[in-house]
């Protein structure tokens, strides 16, 4: 009498089918871990735009707190940001290409001023390894002329998200929240 073996292993069939399941389950976890990564980088920028946000409105309310009685305060306010913050006075040129990508809630139409944020400026609003990784006027602080509430913050390379540039702080946290 002939005695079959018992088959104890699995069939090809089977370990065909384990092996795309892997793939697949390894696939659908690359891009969820890579699209993780690229929303993070952009949280990162939003981040450090607020925070740039943040210290400038402190700048612009201290500033016009000593022009205010000033004749001539724009050429005042660009004196005391370039010597108290490291602001730069951005050129007229960039300026208009800057202004451009504002909103209306700070391009109102009443005149905007520009001011390149330098490295020493980023060290001392405490991001110093933002001031590393950057340019001197990759980040620019756009005020309202009428109202130095209303800034917004530029990163001039701009930032990709879902295969869209931005370039200012409101469009970012729009995309972001969308």
């Amino acid at each position: 009498m002939l005695y079959m073996k018992e088959n104890k292993g699995i069939t090809i069939t089977a370990l065909a089918i384990m092996i795309v399941i892997i793939i697949i389950l390894a696939g659908i976890t690359i891009t969820q871990g890579s699209n993780l990564i690229k929303t993070t980088k952009v949280e990162t920028y939003v981040t450090n735009m607020i925070t740039i946000r943040a210290k400038t409105k402190v700048y612009a309310e201290e500033t016009n707190a000593e022009i205010w009685d000033a004749s001539d305060k724009p050429s005042k306010r660009a004196e005391l940001y370039a010597k108290n913050y490291k602001l730069n006075k951005s050129s007229k040129d960039k300026q208009t290409e800057l202004i451009s990508k504002v909103n209306n809630k700070v391009n109102t139409g009443n005149g905007c001023e520009c001011y390149d944020i330098t490295k020493d400026a980023l060290k001392a609003m405490g991001l110093n390894e933002l001031a590393e990784e950057v340019n001197d006027g990759d980040y620019v602080v756009v005020y309202d002329s009428s109202n130095y509430r209303n800034i917004e913050i530029i990163y001039v390379p701009g930032i990709e998200y879902k295969n869209v540039t931005y370039y200012t702080l409101s469009s970012l946290q729009e995309a972001i929240e969308k």
